[in-house]
């Protein structure tokens, strides 16, 4: 079990990002490429990864072997808008950072395998294992990513309407089946393999969802200003995640049932823009337009419409989450096996 403590500064701080970014989902894919876990929805893309499979992809074992802990990139490279800012920051990495991650690595395995043994010392070691990552991420998570990145914003548009809705003791409670909020601590099921304490000493909590991770994660460096990082599952479905493989969108069908316009709005009120103004300027249309296509939406009661401090704000009713197949749920149960806590 991992017990996370908070104090009042630490509520005061809890964020939700979207993303780590694509290295982090990557590395995690790697776990959702194992087994048969939640088959309905990664068991085509497994396959097709599977099959496509570089003699390269081998080493990628030793980074992410069957057994966590895994050699953690996601941590080491910080977050970054594409693979390449993560990998720069990987490469920038100090020695003894690398150092500190291979002998946590070692403690749990053993052992540092001879793919990674160099990582510390030499930035050619550390070029090899990125190519090795960026050619995975082009076979496996690249051609997916920008639809999985707008499902993880819609996922954190989705965790700030509960913030809204249930207060930060709310959004805590609703992350997942395995992580518990009883105040001032929120306990996130580890198995039994790991017990560990973590006080925030006033730095906060980053909620992060994650696609391909589906058990939690803690990511904690002492001292470190940003704080913990919490990763939890996003709420996934079957006919989501088909869409994602696919390309496919509810969003598409309902155009074909709202028009092409009305559809937008709606897509883009359940991603969390809430203003008329901000739909105005996502959508490149007329503050006049939205209004007139978010009153049909409302007297749909797809939509409902509130005045806050002299904005207009508008949110998806469940009928209108439903439609765009999106559900407020706090997730699915995930694997039993939680992602061990890192220290530096």
């Amino acid at each position: 079990m991992h017990r996370i403590h908070f104090t009042a500064d630490d509520l005061a701080r809890v964020r939700v990002a979207a993303t780590l970014g694509p290295m982090a989902e990557t590395l995690f894919s790697l776990h959702a490429l194992r087994g048969r876990a939640e088959e309905p929805v990664f068991g085509a893309w497994r396959r097709r990864v599977r099959g496509a499979a570089d003699p390269r992809f081998a080493a990628l074992a030793a980074i992410a072997p069957a057994r966590l802990p895994c050699f953690d990139l996601a941590l080491l490279a910080g977050p970054g808008r594409d693979l390449a800012e993560s990998g720069e920051g990987f490469l920038g990495r100090p020695r003894q950072a690398v150092r500190a991650e291979l002998d946590f690595y070692a403690g749990h395995h053993g052992q540092v395998p001879a793919a990674l043994a160099g990582l510390a010392d030499t930035l050619a070691a550390r070029r090899e294992v990125l190519s090795t990552m960026e050619a995975y991420h082009g076979a496996a998570v690249g051609p997916h990513w920008s639809r999985i990145r707008a499902h993880l914003d819609a996922e954190r548009a989705q965790r700030g309407r509960i913030l809204l809705d249930r207060g930060v003791g709310g959004l805590l409670a609703s992350l997942h089946p395995r992580i518990r909020w009883s105040p001032p601590t929120l306990h996130v099921d580890a198995g039994d393999r790991f017990d560990d304490d973590f006080t925030l000493d006033g730095r906060g909590l980053l909620l992060v969802p994650s696609f391909f991770l589906r058990f939690s994660g803690v990511m904690y460096e002492p001292g470190d200003p940003a704080g913990c990082i919490l990763i939890f599952p996003a709420a996934l479905g079957v006919d989501r995640a088909a869409g994602i493989w696919t390309g496919g969108s509810p969003a598409r069908a309902l155009a074909r049932l709202l028009g092409r316009t009305r559809a937008s709005v709606l897509t883009a009120i359940a991603d969390g823009v809430a203003t008329t103004g901000a739909l105005a300027r996502r959508l490149d249309i007329s503050s006049a337009a939205v209004s007139q296509h978010t009153a049909v939406l409302r007297e749909a009661r797809l939509i409902t419409t509130r005045r806050h401090h002299g904005n207009v704000l508008h949110h998806p009713t469940q009928t209108g989450l439903t439609l765009l197949d999106r559900h407020d749920t706090s997730g699915p149960a995930g694997d039993a096996e939680a992602w061990p806590a890192r220290r530096a």
